[in-house]
């Protein structure tokens, strides 16, 4: 049995089975892991209510941590900040990162028409270096009187020491289902659709659409229930199903008539 996040790795490098765990998997794993998030649309939820939180950091926050966060002075928006690997910063996971993260907010992010806006510069991830445009959106209050959000990552490409390249474009769609009546980020759920499109290493097509809706629960890692299915060229397509509404780090994995039980990572 695969866990996910080698699953992941395999299907993003072209192959659904790793033949050994030698240095070089192991940084593509570490370094698709953070691809895996914009490719397959499992963070972000939180990061909609962290944005604001990070324009507040204090030095005492930074001191825990290798990176650094800079507010910018940028009257033409109304909140700038950069996050600052540096030449090399070590995450409690393992994971080297360097260079810089820029991020703009345009009004707080549960007004309307608020954007976030996240570029990258110089920005590698175990030597791997990605690129892209990441944008949230607040897309306004539905017909279900519930606040909604347009998450896109556009012109997504990671390029690996050997020179080759994965590229994606990503559009997803977030609804607040439950938790829009109060003040409290601890109780809201969103239910989230949407479809990943892109090359892999192998220059093989592949997307990962959201078959049945995500519901992400606030305080919970990963979605408690919905469908991912995910198609590589000349494969068979990928299902996995989140859950039932367990808060934990489990779900399936079918392929053709095979279903396994798989594990998410860390919760």
């Amino acid at each position: 049995m695969k866990t996910f996040k080698f699953l992941m790795a395999a299907l993003i490098a072209g192959t659904f089975f790793l033949a050994s765990c030698e240095d070089t998997e192991t940084e593509l794993t570490k370094a698709n892991e953070d691809a895996i998030q914009s490719i397959l649309g499992i963070d972000d939820l939180s990061n909609t209510e962290d944005a604001e939180e990070a324009t507040t950091t204090t030095k005492s926050d930074e001191l825990a941590r290798c990176f650094e966060v800079i507010l910018n002075d940028d009257s033409t928006v109304w909140r700038s900040w950069t996050i600052d690997y540096g030449d090399g910063c070590e995450g409690f996971n393992g994971v080297l990162r360097q260079g810089l993260i820029q991020i703009t907010l345009s009004d707080r992010i549960f007004n309307e028409g608020a954007v976030r806006t996240v570029t990258f510069e110089d920005f590698y991830v175990d030597s791997i270096h990605l690129e892209g445009v990441k944008t949230i959106e607040n897309t306004g209050v539905n017909e279900a009187g519930n606040m909604t959000w347009t998450r896109k990552m556009t012109d997504g490409k990671l390029t690996y020491t050997d020179g080759s390249t994965l590229t994606w474009d990503c559009e997803r769609y977030a609804e607040l289902v439950e938790g829009g009546d109060t003040w409290e980020f601890s109780d809201n759920v969103y239910m989230v659709t949407g479809i990943t499109t892109g090359v892999n290493q192998d220059g093989l097509n592949f997307t990962a659409e959201i078959t049945v809706p995500l519901k992400y629960v606030s305080g919970c890692v990963f979605p408690v229930s919905g469908e991912l299915t995910i198609t590589v060229e000349g494969s068979e397509p990928v299902v996995i199903d989140y859950g039932d509404g367990e808060c934990d780090n489990l779900a399936t994995q079918t392929t053709g008539d095979e279903t396994v039980e798989i594990e998410l990572g860390n919760r």
